[in-house]
């Protein structure tokens, strides 16, 4: 019993994996809401998200469960992004005895890291019964200074956003979605997003594009799949673990509209044939099996990564003997890697392949006194070595190449 208790405390472990946040904004693509019934049709419905006070006008909630998809409450017909539900908000109102800007407040889900560089992108469309289209739609990133802001429905001109829509370009589409776009690098002290027209009146650019309900004027704007990514964020497929027979066990990163049609997953040795599409998936493996995950953002370059599932045994004596104990140091190694087995002497045949499936290397080692020397001839990057002994007992091992 108390071996049982060992092993399963060591699964457990195994099970909490740490990982670098995808994307930093919370319900991004405001699925999550508190109450969505067919009159909640608020901003403080939605979760993560309020004004910049948390009692004045900074949106409305559009969503399938609040009937206001399609049709976005008298003022268009307009589907989400993605999702089932998005969020519209007056950027134009140039009534100076009634001002009534909208600003949308996240709380990240953490501060932003000082110099680290950020890509940031949110989606657009303006509302079918809008006057004008403008050109005034920004994102600003900040700490504590804004929870000092006081007026909070009048143009905020004395704030830069970090990432601005470019000046001049008025975006007038009421059908189809538009990015707004940039990157920037933190000071640390972020912990807020806010979007909205950071330009006064006189600076916002504009359009007529609905002569209808003239002489009003004003501009709103719905908005959806709202994103802030590390600009090097690295791929992240889980730390190796173990699981019993017939269990199952959750990979990846949390899921992510910003994230997940990036995230490709294979199975070794296949990596020609995907088994999903998404940040993180759950794996239900009968044998010990390596997954990859191959991420390609928008705003970074390619990058890949791995874990491995072992399938263990009830039971610390059978754990020990469905496994072969394999470590290899250093890990990133450069010209010449150390292996250790928990086998005094043993003949093991040793295969290398990278992340394609390209077997590179493919020769016999024998330990002895428990390790052996052996040079790696690769270039720099991700590998991954099979070792299988004389009785067919298999263990995969990730290799990085940094010299």
């Amino acid at each position: 019993m108390r071996n049982f208790v060992l092993i399963l405390c060591f699964l457990v472990c195994c099970k909490g994996n740490a990982q670098r946040i995808g994307n930093y904004v919370a319900n991004g693509s405001f699925e999550e809401h508190h109450d969505c019934s067919i009159f909640s049709n608020s901003l403080q419905q939605v979760k993560h998200w309020l004004s910049i006070d948390s009692l004045s006008y900074g949106a409305v909630y559009n969503a399938v469960c609040n009937t206001r998809v399609p049709f976005n409450g008298g003022v268009g017909f307009q589907y989400p992004k993605t999702g089932n539900a998005c969020v519209g908000s007056i950027f134009y109102w140039p009534h100076i005895d009634n001002y009534l800007r909208g600003y949308l407040k996240n709380r990240l889900k953490s501060n932003l890291q000082v110099g680290k560089t950020y890509c940031v992108k949110f989606y657009i469309n303006v509302t079918n019964e809008s006057t004008h289209g403008i050109d005034g739609i920004g994102a600003y990133f900040g700490g504590s200074e804004i929870d000092t802001i006081t007026k909070c429905t009048i143009p905020l001109s004395y704030i830069a956003p970090q990432v601005q829509n470019p000046q001049g370009n008025i975006i007038t589409d009421t059908l189809n979605w538009v990015a707004v776009t940039g990157t920037f690098t933190a000071n640390g002290t972020e912990k807020y997003l806010v979007l909205g027209n950071f330009l006064s009146d006189e600076d916002t650019d504009t359009l007529m594009i609905n002569p209808t309900n003239l002489p009003a004027i004003w501009s709103d704007v719905l908005i959806d799949d709202v994103s802030c990514i590390e600009i090097d964020l690295l791929a992240y497929a889980g730390r190796d673990t173990t699981i019993f027979l017939n269990d199952s066990v959750y990979i990846g990163r949390e899921k992510d509209f910003a994230t997940d049609s990036y995230c490709v997953w294979y199975k070794l040795p296949d990596t020609a044939n995907a088994i999903d599409t998404i940040s993180g998936l759950w794996v239900k493996p009968s044998v010990t099996t390596t997954y990859v995950v191959k991420q390609e953002l928008e705003c970074s370059s390619l990058k890949w990564d791995t874990v491995v599932v072992s399938v263990g045994y009830v039971g610390l004596n059978e754990y020990a003997m469905s496994n072969m104990q394999i470590e290899l140091y250093p890990n990133p190694a450069q010209n010449e890697i150390t292996i250790k087995s928990n086998h005094e002497s043993e003949d093991l045949l040793v295969e290398i392949t990278d992340v394609m499936s390209r077997k590179l290397v493919n020769t016999r080692v024998k330990i002895k006194d428990y390790t052996t020397d052996m040079e790696v001839d690769l270039l720099n990057g991700v590998y991954f070595i099979r070792f299988t002994n004389t009785e067919g007992k298999i263990s995969v091992k990730k290799l990085t190449i940094a010299k």
